[in-house]
């Protein structure tokens, strides 16, 4: 008894483990209940138009990717990219300089060596600066001009290309792994 609950335990605790130290977090993912998505078998991407400089970060490269990895998902679940699509994809991408920091303790404070005015305070100590970015994904009804779906997605931003393509990959496809799923059914 005692070991099923230890074996159950460290499941659990790996998988916590594994989607805490995921690099990309689904935000939220919902699709509109009154939506038919049976009816929805073609799609394509809204121009993606910045209204302010473009940051380094938002390279086209990175877009194309992320526009990629968008198709692959819907063409898994049966749309085809059209001209004249039955639903429009539109993407949005805000990015942010995030920093990390941490708490010191008395663990490491200088050691007391006879001054009178001796005094140590906990301070935050700067340990990353890093740039996070957010990614949402709004499917619009072509016919009705209405939001059916919309999916929002956060994770750090790498700078190797490979790297980023596989967290973008991975990420897609953990947005759309449910937002289809009544389809499926």
């Amino acid at each position: 008894m005692i070991k099923t609950r230890f074996n159950l335990s460290l499941l659990l605790l790996v998988v916590l483990a594994h989607y805490a130290c995921s690099p990309i977090r689904v935000i939220s993912n919902e699709l509109d209940p009154q939506a038919n998505t049976e009816k929805y078998h073609t799609f394509n991407f809204y121009d993606l138009k910045v209204k302010a400089p473009q940051p380094e970060e938002i390279r086209e490269s990175g877009i194309d990717m992320l526009k990629d990895a968008i198709q692959n998902e819907l063409e898994a679940v049966g749309l085809e990219k059209s001209e004249n699509p039955n639903i429009w994809v539109n993407i949005g991408i805000v990015i942010e300089d995030k920093v990390q920091t941490r708490q010191t303790d008395i663990r490491e404070a200088p050691m007391y060596i006879g001054q009178r005015n001796y005094h140590w305070e906990s301070e935050e100590v700067l340990v990353d600066e890093y740039k996070e970015g957010t990614v949402t994904i709004d499917l619009i009804d072509a016919r009705t001009n209405e939001m059916v779906g919309q999916s929002v997605a956060s994770g750090v931003i790498v700078e190797n290309e490979n790297k980023l393509k596989q967290r973008i990959d991975k990420g897609m496809a953990k947005v759309f792994q449910d937002l289809w799923a009544s389809r499926q059914q």
